[in-house]
């Protein structure tokens, strides 16, 4: 941290000039690594979306067609190389889940890799060229040298630690991968600096304990100290930021973190020469501009400029709370004028439950737009709440308080943030989920169905009591229009995994204003709802039905009756995960694309069975099997 001679303790005034050279061109080094993967990132996102865009038209000249099949040399070597890069990086090795355990999984193999390059790549620039001999002339300064180039490796870094902080950056512009799910990321850059820190000073300091002028360094050379500080700063947030100490306290930890990183920033001002100083800004840089632009359209959206001259300048939203089964809450924002993605979340605060809180949450229901709205966007927005502890406790004490006179609450909006798969091509979807985890699949869900691209969808939502799915029931059951209009062969299928359930109790819970039309569904179930088990496939029996052009017709629906185009299973059982991907998968004639959410021990399972499944049936590697896509999500933050 201490990056010029006059941070030195009184040794040789020259030799911070000596190292700079070659130090600054390692830093450049670093940043045209970095540049150059975001680049590929880039260069595959836009790879997709022309394939995308190609099987789209391929759909409106051919609505029979397959357009996720390659069907050129070309197109077969790119998925080729695609699908050898999801079995590589979709694995989880083994996951943790027992007390504080669980907080030191290890990352899917994907991310695994992706630091394993990042290490090989500091450790380079940190040790090469820098451990001397006592043959060489430079042999006086083997201290000084290391110290000053993990300085330069250590500064260089933080500006990429404050870009991968921020909701609108860069990388996700240039890649499309959302902010959130670059976190992980962001925390370990964030440790790999401290430890790189630690290389810088203790090289210094072990300089100066040979020289016996320790306490006068300290005590003479303020921006010592400076330094010292923004390493102990650092150190903290790495430790505050253990999921375990996230998890305790999430307000406490966003409101320190946001301090420290700004103490952080003036601590390593303080610290660096005036010719390393840019990279302090660097990082202030992508700070103002992420929240620059949050902000206006925070105080946008909240003002409600969109609105009529006469209704504008009101602040926030009515909100208005319904308590749900099982701890959890609807909250249904009224009057809300922009459009969103399915699957996009939004951060609300509510200052009757605590100022400066911000929370995010996934968005429950469709944008009127895509949900063939007349004025454009929808006038509510639906979050669902499980409540645990926090602000998410406070919030249903306060819907149990509402409860009987349903008295709006206000809130503020500030989104909607993140960038959900894009689901238009695949021929088969296969979406699974866990408790509240449909919240998040069942937007995405109806915009498919709404769509009607693809041509086999599957919905699997597993919960432990029955009483949970009152939730989504209605709009499960209004799919049955859509599915005729638009031919899609869906299958729904639900798990209550608690005890003392039965499909006549769910039955009894129909309602005399739903019952005409729940009895439109085909309901499907066995006598014995015990014994009942989806059907799986051996993968001898599977293999033989994928030729390279297999003749397939999709259904259609010409009669009142929905018993070909969909079908609602009940069960009592808890599925394994080859219960729920095995056959939709066998039976895809294009590619499938996989949507989870859930717990993080589940979702462990998932990519280790999808990575499975794609090596078994040897995914475009000549048995004529078809691509999997797997997007996962996980409770927390």
């Amino acid at each position: 941290m201490d990056m010029d001679m006059g941070m030195s303790g009184g040794m040789d005034m020259g030799s911070s000039g000596m190292f700079a050279p070659t130090n600054m061109a390692i830093a450049r080094s670093y940043w045209y690594i970095v540049a150059a993967f975001v680049a590929f990132l880039g260069l595959i996102r836009w790879t997709d979306h022309l394939s995308k865009a190609i099987g789209r038209r391929a759909l409106r000249r051919s609505p029979e067609s397959i357009p996720s099949r390659p069907k050129n040399p070309l197109s077969k070597v790119y998925a080729t190389g695609t699908a050898v890069m999801r079995e590589m990086t979709y694995p989880q090795p083994f996951h943790l889940s027992r007390g504080l355990s669980q907080y030191f999984s290890p990352p899917p193999l994907g991310r695994c890799l992706i630091l394993v390059a990042y290490w090989i790549m500091v450790l380079t620039m940190l040790w090469s060229n820098v451990l001397l001999k006592p043959t060489s002339s430079m042999y006086a300064y083997k201290w000084e040298i290391v110290a000053f180039r993990a300085a330069w490796v250590s500064v260089t870094q933080l500006p990429l630690v404050y870009c991968l902080s921020c909701k609108i950056n860069i990388i996700s512009l240039i890649s499309g991968v959302s902010y959130e799910r670059l976190n992980w990321l962001h925390q370990w850059v964030a440790r790999t600096l401290f430890l790189t820190v630690i290389v810088h000073w203790s090289f210094f300091f072990r300089e100066w304990s040979l020289a016996e002028f320790v306490t006068m360094e300290i005590s003479m050379m303020p921006m010592v100290r400076y330094g010292f500080g923004a390493w102990a700063v650092v150190g903290w947030m790495v430790l505050s930021s253990l999921g375990y100490l996230r998890a305790k306290s999430y307000e406490f930890f966003v409101l320190q973190h946001l301090v420290s990183a700004v103490v952080l920033l003036w601590l390593v001002h303080k610290h660096v020469p005036a010719y390393a100083a840019y990279n302090v800004w660097l990082a202030v840089g992508f700070v103002v501009l992420d929240h620059a632009g949050r902000y206006c359209c925070t105080v946008y959206y909240n003002l409600h400029l969109l609105k009529a001259s006469q209704d504008r300048f009101t602040l926030g939203y009515a909100a208005f709370l319904k308590v749900l089964t099982h701890n959890s809450i609807r909250v249904s924002i009224e009057d809300v004028r922009f459009r969103w993605t399915p699957g996009q979340h939004v951060y609300i605060s509510i200052p009757s439950l605590g100022f400066f809180q911000s929370h995010p949450f996934t968005i429950g229901n469709l944008s009127e737009a895509i949900n063939g709205g007349t004025d454009g966007v929808s006038r509510s927005l639906e979050l669902y709440i499980q409540a645990q502890s926090g602000f998410t406790r406070k919030l249903l004490q306060k819907a149990k308080r509402n409860s009987v006179v349903d008295e709006p609450i206000r809130a503020f909006i500030s989104g909607p943030l993140g960038i959900p798969p894009s689901l238009e091509i695949y021929e088969t979807i296969v979406f699974i989920a866990t408790s509240s985890g449909a919240s998040f699949n069942l937007p995405l869900f109806e915009a498919v169905i709404n769509q009607g691209h693809c041509w086999h969808v599957y919905f699997y939502w597993i919960v432990r009591e029955k009483e949970q799915l009152d939730w989504f029931y209605h709009r499960i059951t209004s799919l049955a229009t859509s599915v005729k209009r638009n031919r899609v062969e869906v299958t729904v299928v639900f798990f209550v995994t608690g005890e003392n359930t039965s499909p006549r109790l769910l039955e009894a819970q129909q309602t005399a204003a739903n019952r005409e039309d729940y009895q439109r569904l085909a309901v499907s179930s066995s006598s014995s709802y015990e014994d009942e088990k989806l059907e799986a496939f051996s993968m001898e029996e599977r293999l033989s039905t994928y030729p390279e052009q297999a003749a397939w017709t999709k259904p259609t629906t010409t009669d009142s009756s929905l018993n070909n185009v969909s079908q609602i299973k009940y069960t009592r059982s808890r599925p394994s995960v080859g219960e729920l991907l095995n056959r939709p998968v066998e039976h895809a004639r294009g590619e499938t694309a996989i949507v989870a959410c859930g717990g993080a021990g589940f979702i462990a399972d998932v990519r280790n069975h999808v990575t499975w499944l794609s090596d078994d049936r040897a995914v475009h590697k000549g048995s004529g099997a078809q691509g999997i896509f797997l997007f996962t999500e996980t409770y927390g933050w």
